[in-house]
């Protein structure tokens, strides 16, 4: 299985210009309360003027039904990415109501296994993401990838797909391929100054297309 490739946390137009000619799969936009947030006219803006070759993801915290629906309106998103305290119930009421693929972010703990069973029943993907310092998602440091594997299998036994996030880097995602995870999401390993980087990510891509 060929790893999928999610790019998170464009933020220019800028950004969007290069990361549209990468080999990646998805490109994630944040509309939640961050320093990578973004406004949906600016998203809708780079959009018209390169096009959409890529899927695009729109990452959401604790939303409403209403205010993911004002985004989709305006910006071409294909998925929606729930990155807060979001039931397995409200993922059913927004892929309901917004007609569009779900995915879940989920922070790596204990309690992982039990949690992808949960929510891969209700989400088209599952995203494990770190806590660092309190911390879930953006944190830029990766758990300990020795459980992978399994919770690949899980997924596969739920019918869903799990991405890996947190932490992930041109330095280190020749050892997480290792693993085999179906996909990986990054934002700040492929960054250099804030700006998302065609260095880092060509070096990235090498390590895993090789």
């Amino acid at each position: 299985m060929t790893v999928q490739i999610k790019y998170c946390g464009c933020q220019s137009e800028e950004d969007y210009s290069l990361l549209i000619k990468t080999n990646a799969d998805l490109i994630g936009f944040i509309f939640a309360e961050s320093k990578r947030k973004v406004k949906p006219s600016e998203v809708k803006r780079w959009v018209v003027k390169y096009g959409k070759p890529k899927k695009l993801a729109g990452v959401f915290q604790n939303a409403s039904v209403q205010e993911i629906k004002d985004v989709i309106t305006e910006v071409p998103i294909d998925i929606i990415q729930c990155h807060g305290a979001e039931t397995e119930e409200t993922i059913m009421e927004i892929k309901n109501q917004c007609n569009k693929e779900i995915y879940k972010a989920i922070a790596f703990s204990e309690h992982i296994f039990n949690e992808i069973e949960s929510y891969g029943k209700a989400a088209d993907a599952i995203i494990v993401d770190s806590v660092s310092k309190g911390r879930f998602g953006g944190t830029g440091v990766p758990f300990s990838w020795i459980d992978v594997p399994l919770m690949m299998k899980k997924a596969v036994q739920v019918g869903t797909t799990c991405f890996i996030a947190g932490g992930i880097s041109p330095d280190n995602v020749s050892e997480l391929i290792r693993y085999n995870p179906h996909g990986i999401d990054l934002s700040s390993g492929i960054e250099e100054n804030g700006k998302k980087s065609v260095k880092r990510i060509e070096q990235l891509e090498r390590m895993i297309m090789k």
